[in-house]
């Protein structure tokens, strides 16, 4: 059976997601030029991330790259202990400060975020978003983490971490907010989830199909704002085409 797929709960790079409307931003003009970086006079204060942590409800950590522990001797043991977890397919996923790839030669090289906020509600991504509007910073959305292109990645950026967002709720008459018409069969997934997640409840649970990716380590979000081209998109579309309703939040 051909479910159609919503997403809720999601933060996508192309606009991140969720509802919280506070302190509009619209009427202020866009910073433009270099983004600060740690180290310049426009980069946020000790106080000023202190608050965005209270606001965050102390959900602002520190992403610290396991790799940097094998560029020094004295670090090697714990370089050891991470080397051991390389060969597992979640480890990108647990843990902010890795992706899917090291970088390509001469185009970029993987660097952990600055700060991460590990989002739990629409209320921390919008407090993610609007903080690194307010100080022109860079900001990145990772999920799954499954970017060769490093789109999940930047260096001195403030990183909205998915992990969280897991929730997977299952509609079997699903009307969209502002139609009246049900879409029939869907399921509400949250932007931090895998498709082997998705799959477990919708299908192996179920009995029902989603339309997602064929890896299944890849997150839900990421691969629908990327079109979504899947194992059985000849037969059933990509998973762009099957969504219904997307809960997102941008800079204003």
């Amino acid at each position: 059976m051909n479910r159609r797929l919503i997403l809720k709960g999601a933060a996508v790079s192309a606009a991140l997601a969720l509802a919280g409307r506070h302190e509009p931003l619209c009427a202020q003009t866009l910073a433009s030029g270099p983004r600060p970086r740690p180290g310049n006079a426009e980069w946020p204060t000790d106080a000023e991330w202190s608050r965005l942590s209270r606001e965050v409800s102390n959900r602002l950590i520190r992403p610290v790259s396991g790799l940097k522990q094998c560029y020094t001797e004295a670090s090697r043991l714990r370089c050891e202990t991470f080397l051991k977890q390389i060969n597992n397919p979640y480890l990108i996923r647990d843990d902010p400060a890795l992706t899917q790839s090291l970088g390509w030669v001469d185009a970029w090289v993987s660097e952990p975020s600055v700060y991460a906020v590990a989002v739990q509600s629409a209320a921390d991504v919008s407090a993610a978003v609007r903080f690194a509007s307010r100080h022109n910073l860079r900001i990145v959305v990772k999920g799954g983490g499954h970017s060769y292109q490093g789109t999940s990645n930047a260096a001195d950026s403030l990183l909205v971490w998915t992990r969280r967002l897991t929730n997977i709720e299952l509609h079997d008459s699903f009307i969209p907010r502002g139609c009246r018409n049900s879409e029939g069969g869907a399921v509400s997934i949250g932007s931090g989830a895998i498709w082997q997640e998705a799959y477990t409840a919708v299908t192996t649970n179920a009995g029902l199909y989603v339309q997602g990716g064929g890896c299944t380590t890849v997150g839900v979000a990421g691969l629908i704002s990327s079109g979504g081209f899947g194992s059985f998109s000849k037969g059933f579309g990509t998973a762009a085409a099957s969504l219904i309703e997307a809960e997102l939040v941008t800079a204003d």
